[in-house]
């Protein structure tokens, strides 16, 4: 039950996750990593970083999502759900509704189980990720591009607690 408060944390509070390389979060002393699906399985990344760690995988398809061992991650990010600026990737965006099918392949599986839509989010376009059933978001982009990232980490932060509200999980 730690691990999953732990989680929810990630999604509306701040800890240190690395996105990059695992031997990077294993030597800045992150709490966890996000791994892409070709980046490394989920039981090596389970197996260097510990029981502890929060691990998340991206997945961006029902057949991926019935293929992944759920006890080794913490939480999926889904997509990418639009297109982004941030990473070169051979996948189409899978949009909102790519992202709910998604969603509900992980929830047969393990209700309750949480997810985060990922690429090319910001605040203009959060809530519809939020309405199609993702616990959060993951931002890069709308952040690091930004004028003023603390006013639009709160502009999107506002835009997602209202989304989730409006759904009952606020």
């Amino acid at each position: 039950m730690l691990k999953v408060n732990t989680v929810k944390a990630f999604f509306f509070g701040t800890i240190k996750l690395a996105t990059a390389l695992l031997i990077v979060a294993l030597a800045i002393g992150c709490e966890g990593a996000h791994i892409g699906w070709d980046d490394m399985a989920p039981a090596d990344a389970r197996r260097l970083l510990g029981p502890d760690a929060i691990i998340g995988l991206t997945i961006n398809s029902p057949q991926r999502a019935d293929a992944t061992d759920l006890d080794l991650i913490d939480y999926a990010g889904i997509g990418a759900v639009y297109g982004t600026t941030s990473k070169v990737t051979k996948n189409s965006p899978i949009g909102n509704a790519g992202m709910a099918r998604v969603i509900e392949a992980l929830h047969r599986r393990k209700p309750g189980f949480l997810t985060c839509g990922i690429a090319g989010i910001n605040a203009a376009n959060a809530a519809p990720v939020i309405e199609a059933g993702a616990d959060g978001v993951s931002v890069i982009s709308a952040l690091s591009l930004a004028k003023d990232p603390k006013a639009a980490a709160a502009d999107i932060l506002r835009v997602v607690d209202a989304a989730l509200t409006k759904r009952g999980r606020g």
